[in-house]
């Protein structure tokens, strides 16, 4: 607009101020240099500050889209190779056909996420599918749980768990150890395997299913009372400890949650 205004003005002015008239417009294009000069360095601190809103929003909608994408739920399976067998028969009798197996899976995954993951800020492991499996054979623990790709899970049942005097508590204990695992971090297999087994048992006994107490879990049983007692002293202390161990695992870990409240 200044431009346009001084070629307006130009045949007005006389020769004898040429000179002034080149000061002047000298004077003008310097203004307008400047002026253009401060309007990019606005427009490129704008321009900055868009980018980092941007940015935000995208890191908050990839936050909230994994938080939906984990708030779905998961799809279950449950295949009975031990069918012809008695404990077979009896999975499929008491747990298979009544859906129950289905309902202790659902509300124990209720359970351990709400502990684990308390609320929207931290997403949640992504869980797709699971699928429980009653073996055909004994296994070396009562409930043992395979990671695979696409974010499924295998929970594979020994059989020997339908042969307890009391199936039914040893069932819901191995169904619930079997959740607790699949939720739970492990620093991409780095984290030392007593302190996992100690979250289950702990999350397990939470669950209500007392852990059981034998020379076998002696370990886990005395990892579970210390995680007890961290929770007491610094609530929400598994669901941080847990978080941790999201990525991969360090010795500070522990001591870190530990002292974080």
């Amino acid at each position: 607009m200044e431009e346009e205004h001084y070629l307006l003005f130009q045949p007005l002015i006389p020769t004898a101020i040429t000179t002034t008239t080149t000061t002047v417009a000298t004077a003008v294009t310097t203004t307008t240099a400047a002026a253009t000069g401060s309007h990019i360095k606005f427009v490129s601190s704008n321009a900055r500050i868009f980018v980092r809103l941007l940015f935000i929003i995208f890191i908050g909608t990839l936050s909230i889209w994994a938080n939906h994408e984990a708030s779905k739920g998961f799809t279950i399976t449950i295949i009975n190779e031990a069918a012809e067998s008695p404990s077979g028969k009896r999975f499929s009798l008491f747990y298979l056909c009544n859906g129950k197996a289905t309902r202790i899976l659902l509300s124990t995954s209720t359970f351990v996420e709400k502990l684990l993951y308390p609320n929207n800020a931290h997403p949640k492991k992504r869980v797709n599918h699971v699928t429980l499996r009653l073996s055909s054979r004994n296994l070396t623990h009562p409930a043992l749980v395979e990671s695979r790709k696409n974010h499924e899970y295998v929970i594979h049942l020994s059989p020997s768990v339908m042969e307890e005097t009391n199936f039914n508590q040893a069932m819901l204990t191995a169904l619930r150890r079997g959740v607790a695992r699949l939720w739970l971090w492990d620093g991409h297999d780095s984290a030392p395997p007593g302190l996992i087994n100690g979250m289950v048992e702990y999350i397990t006994s939470l669950a209500g299913s007392r852990p059981v107490l034998d020379s076998g879990r002696a370990k886990e049983s005395a990892v579970a009372r210390f995680l007890n007692y961290c929770e007491r002293q610094k609530p929400g202390f598994i669901g941080r400890l847990n978080r941790g161990m999201e990525r991969e695992w360090h010795d500070q870990t522990v001591d870190l949650q530990t002292c974080y409240y």
